[in-house]
């Protein structure tokens, strides 16, 4: 009877299988830690003995036509123009002095009329920067970024800006810090696949600065790199040893145990009959001596 070598020894395909899993998840993690920017923070505000200026709205009349939940539309842009023109007129460390802190989605989304023309700080993640021509601005463009904060992570403001700053990424999937200081417009109803949202219009200015070329590395993102490299070694020697079972079991030679001839419950009557003539008769029990029976 002829015995295959089995090229796998005991766990030996499932314990290449998780090792690749867990190298492909860590390689994973390893790459997203790498690219991903963590959310920006800022320290937070702390209640002082003097109370904050009361919150002052815009009552131009430019704003007497602005309707909260609804598309932009020519009812918007008078109050959109002289949004425009107000962040013209002051530069970017004005419109961060005169910007409020102590305003957030919150506050836009319950009392939109209250919040009309006041300025608004942000710090957070821009993570849609596009660009299209207005006949508002005085360039003939404006950019629109779509902003996440942690007071806002699923439903991100809609900033609006006619300057860029040199080198900024333009595209439907960024992620980039930005800081915005701008006046609130709305809040504007749109389209985000099969649900209709709203987000906070802000006009103002925009704030980012280029990541450093080489950014040292963390000391967790360092320990997790050399524990996939651990991981990834631990896979080679383990696919190395499968693989050289596996040319082992196809190219060694077959050891052969026993006979040849296959072996089978039945038993060919030639055989029987053979082995059956070839015992004999049984032998008869003999008499002692003295002609009397054995005993027992």
């Amino acid at each position: 009877m002829e015995r295959s070598n089995p090229f796998f020894r005991g766990s030996e395909l499932p314990r290449l299988a998780l090792l690749a899993a867990v190298m492909l998840a860590g390689w994973a993690a390893v790459w997203h830690f790498a690219h991903h920017r963590p959310p920006a923070h800022e320290p937070p505000l702390r209640v002082e003995s003097t109370p904050p200026e009361p919150v002052a709205p815009d009552e131009s009349p430019e704003f007497e036509t602005v309707t909260d939940r609804t598309p932009m539309s020519f009812r918007d842009n008078a109050a959109y123009a002289k949004l425009l023109e107000k962040a013209r007129e002051r530069t970017a460390p004005e419109l961060a002095q005169e910007s409020r802190r102590d305003v957030f989605s919150t506050h836009l989304w319950e009392r939109p009329e209250r919040y009309r023309g006041v300025p608004v700080h942000l710090l957070g993640t821009a993570l849609r920067i596009l660009r299209f021509e207005s006949k508002l601005s005085k360039t003939g463009w404006l950019y629109e970024a779509w902003i996440t904060t942690p007071d806002a992570r699923k439903y991100p403001y809609n900033c609006v800006f006619e300057e860029a700053p040199s080198g900024l990424p333009i595209g439907v999937d960024v992620s980039e810090r930005v800081v915005f200081n701008g006046y609130f417009l709305k809040i504007l109803r749109y389209q985000a696949g099969d649900a209709v949202r709203g987000a906070p219009v802000l006009v103002g200015k925009l704030g980012w600065e280029a990541p450093l070329a080489a950014e040292p590395v963390k000391e967790s993102n360092r320990v997790l790199f050399w524990s996939m490299v651990a991981i990834g070694a631990m896979f080679l020697v383990s696919l190395l040893r499968w693989v050289f079972q596996l040319f082992q079991y196809l190219y060694a030679p077959r050891r052969s145990l026993g006979s040849t001839r296959p072996f089978t419950d039945e038993i060919p009557p030639a055989d029987l009959q053979a082995w059956v003539e070839s015992q004999g008769p049984e032998d008869e029990p003999h008499e002692d001596e003295e002609g009397s029976p054995p005993h027992p």
